[in-house]
């Protein structure tokens, strides 16, 4: 009993297909009731793929943020060394511009990736 009512529903689904070639072949105007469920579903297709393309600008975007985020944590005890490093006293007063020359870049890279420093002394939380 399956096996006959499967294949009759087959050769109804065949018999539609072969309808759709023959509108195809013929460039017979297509029913309104088929323009509109094709057009409805075109619409919903374009909408979902737009969505899939916000989507992905915020993952994008919240993975780029989290990256820097990370690098810049790591790379923070370098900074505070370097400041150490230009506030000691020394003799050699090349080797002391070098030293804030290098300050002065890291803190101007760090400034352009939107990284900023937080006066964080004498200030409530």
């Amino acid at each position: 009993m399956v096996d006959k009512e499967e294949k009759k529903e087959n050769q109804e689904i065949e018999k539609k297909e072969d309808k759709k070639i023959e509108v195809k072949e013929n460039k017979e105007m297509v029913p309104k009731e088929d323009y509109d469920a094709l057009d409805d579903h075109f619409k919903r297709i374009l909408a979902e793929f737009e969505n899939f393309k916000k989507r992905s600008k915020k993952e994008r975007e919240s993975l780029y943020n989290s990256i820097l985020s990370d690098v810049v944590e790591s790379i923070l005890p370098v900074l505070d060394n370097l400041e150490n490093a230009a506030k000691a006293e020394t003799q050699d007063e090349n080797y002391k511009q070098g030293v804030e020359l290098v300050l002065k870049q890291f803190n101007d890279v760090l400034k352009s990736k939107g990284v900023e420093e937080i006066e964080a002394i004498r200030r409530n939380f």
